[in-house]
């Protein structure tokens, strides 16, 4: 396990090997992060980082793309199936209206979502995103799950 609350354990026990992801918000390619443990159980897909301080790092230990972009302003793909989508940029309210942005201009559905809401820091967006995903046939797995901190982030599923 790589990831800070077993995000990567619940995607692959939800989902297995060889799926596909959206990492958004991927920082260090292996340190608390969310996909390492996917790609080394087969999994593809591209990481989302609008700094570029870990690209020598990501090439050296990952296969996957780590694009160097703005998740607010990223051209998404239209429409299809991701098995896994992760939401964390900084602060709160980026990472909901990059949520908001990826729903309104796509019609990309998936399997996982972990969304992190930072709701120990501002609360705001948890229930408006909870309400809106709920509302597109998301079920909240685990609301609140903790860090060292309190309440930080959300799991969804999906059923196709």
């Amino acid at each position: 396990m790589y990831s800070q609350a077993g995000q990567d354990k619940f995607v692959l026990d939800r989902i297995g090997a060889n799926g596909t992801y959206l990492e958004i918000g991927a920082s260090h390619p292996v340190h608390i992060n969310n996909t390492y443990l996917l790609e080394l159980n087969g999994w593809t897909g591209i990481s989302i980082d609008i700094e570029d301080k870990n690209v020598h790092h990501w090439n050296n230990y990952r296969k996957n793309p780590l694009i160097i972009a703005d998740a607010l302003t990223y051209n998404y793909q239209k429409s299809g199936w991701i098995d896994y989508l992760q939401l964390d940029i900084e602060p709160s309210e980026n990472t909901f209206n990059c949520l908001m942005r990826i729903l309104e201009t796509t019609k990309l559905k998936f399997g996982v979502i972990t969304y992190e809401t930072d709701a120990y820091l501002d609360n705001r967006f948890v229930e408006p995103s909870r309400r809106i995903l709920q509302s597109l046939g998301y079920t909240l797995a685990v609301a609140d799950v903790m860090c060292d901190f309190g309440p930080f982030e959300d799991w969804y599923i999906y059923e196709r």
